[in-house]
């Protein structure tokens, strides 16, 4: 019996239809997700690179932070109490490995160009810069990502996480780390590479 097309559907059994059918979404399905693949997510890049040789990868509860309240606002106490703790992912330059040094600052650059991060602030003073950006929206932050660089000492990226987070608070908080007080045997070298 032929259909109004006049194709005859009898002419191609159900089965071989069917199999043509999960043919076409299993290609359909494989091209979308290696087009979403092809870009690494700042969390597998943490994963990825904090087991390589040359990076130093600390996990810094907020609380080692050594903030006394009693010299806070009671925004800079929110900011505080907002925050768990944060990731430190650092790669001191050395003379062997400056070309790695510039290699991992252009995938960190990529990734947060393209990872739908909102900026909050940027600055550069003479080659060293610096930007802190953001997931999630102006009420909810999901996660605050701050990245300096500085050719003859390397780069520092930070993921800040926590909950009930917002831009206005994360600026606070920002301030807070100047006010802090590590202890210098937990930090090693990475007080070191920023310099203090």
């Amino acid at each position: 019996m032929e259909n109004k097309t006049g194709c005859n559907q009898n002419n191609i059994p159900m089965k071989r239809r069917n199999n043509l059918w999960t043919g076409a979404f299993l290609a359909l399905f494989l091209a979308v997700m290696s087009a979403c693949g092809d870009g690494q997510s700042l969390q597998q890049y943490y994963v990825d690179s904090a087991e390589k040789e040359g990076f130093i990868s600390l996990d810094i509860p907020s609380s080692m932070l050594n903030i006394s309240n009693a010299d806070l606002t009671e925004e800079q106490k929110e900011a505080y109490r907002s925050v768990k703790k944060l990731n430190v992912l650092a790669l001191p330059v050395t003379t062997e490995n400056r070309e790695v040094f510039e290699t991992e600052k252009a995938k960190v650059n990529a990734i947060l160009a393209e990872g739908g991060f909102q900026e909050l602030f940027r600055m550069s003073d003479k080659n060293r810069r610096a930007v802190l950006k953001y997931l999630g929206d102006d009420k909810s932050i999901d996660e605050v990502v701050f990245f300096g660089a500085d050719p003859d000492r390397g780069f520092a990226l930070v993921r800040i996480l926590g909950k009930g987070m917002n831009p206005e608070k994360m600026m606070e908080f920002v301030k807070l780390i100047e006010k802090s007080d590590i202890d210098e045997g937990q930090l090693g070298d990475l007080k070191k590479l920023l310099g203090e």
